[in-house]
């Protein structure tokens, strides 16, 4: 069943455990007794039991006291978006913990719809993956012109991009445009994420600006859904006569 590659055994089994959750059963779903996995993977009582502890860790599964182990409900970062902040910034607020698992940046000097929004001849791309709890929450592509942030790629050494801008190059977001759309994950998406390939995600899209109502920032961000709701405060802005 297994394959004896130096991985532990009950790290494989808890791989294929996730898997199989993700595909087969829902929250509050009743995962199978200890003793039938046991059977069904070939492997040993305390195996089961370690890659059940380790789910239990990660928040996928929770042990109920005389009634078995059930698929947790995952939590849902909420976000704020009638204010502006990053992520990181937001997710402090809520003592989460947001994380760069990796990190790249690309200097972009060919045609891209991003030269034009930010009005520059050449965009620095900073491309991240982003943990959430130590969980893989989103995928986070930034752009910048690259003349207003010189060295950045060596300067760089907070998880919170607004900060650090503004901190090292003076740049501050007063307002925003964003744009929110459903999307299906890719193979490299889902593989970043470690999700399903057509797994629900979110696909932020925003232009920010700084106080004089230049554009100074793009991101692109995409989010799994499960992990994510977004909250908008809406009003009425007419004056009722009754």
């Amino acid at each position: 069943m297994f394959k004896r590659n130096g991985i532990p055994l009950y790290l494989q089994l808890k791989d294929k455990l996730l898997k199989d959750i993700k595909l087969n059963y829902k929250i509050g779903d009743l995962i199978p007794p200890e003793i039938k996995i046991e059977k069904q993977y070939e492997v040993s009582r305390i195996t089961v039991r370690k890659a059940i502890e380790e789910l239990v860790i990660d928040n996928v599964l929770e042990k109920k006291q005389g009634k078995g182990t059930y698929v947790k409900e995952q939590k849902k970062v909420l976000y704020d978006a009638n204010s502006i902040g990053s992520l990181t910034q937001r997710l402090s607020k809520q003592n989460d913990v947001l994380q760069t698992k990796s990190i790249e940046f690309e200097v972009i000097e060919d045609d891209h719809y991003v030269r034009d929004l930010l009005k520059c001849d050449k965009l620095l791309c900073i491309k991240r993956t982003r943990l959430l709890n130590d969980v893989p929450f989103a995928l986070m592509l930034n752009y910048l012109d690259f003349k207003r942030v010189p060295k950045i790629k060596e300067k760089y050494n907070i998880e919170s991009l607004y900060t650090f801008l503004k901190n090292e190059y003076k740049i501050e977001f007063y307002n925003a445009k964003e744009t929110v759309e459903a999307k299906n994950a890719n193979e490299e998406e889902a593989n970043e994420l470690d999700i399903n390939v057509r797994d629900a995600l979110l696909s932020l899209h925003r232009l920010s600006f700084d106080k004089h109502n230049n554009p100074v920032e793009f991101s692109d961000i995409l989010i799994k859904a499960d992990m994510y709701k977004h909250i908008i405060i809406l009003s009425n802005d007419k004056v009722s006569n009754i």
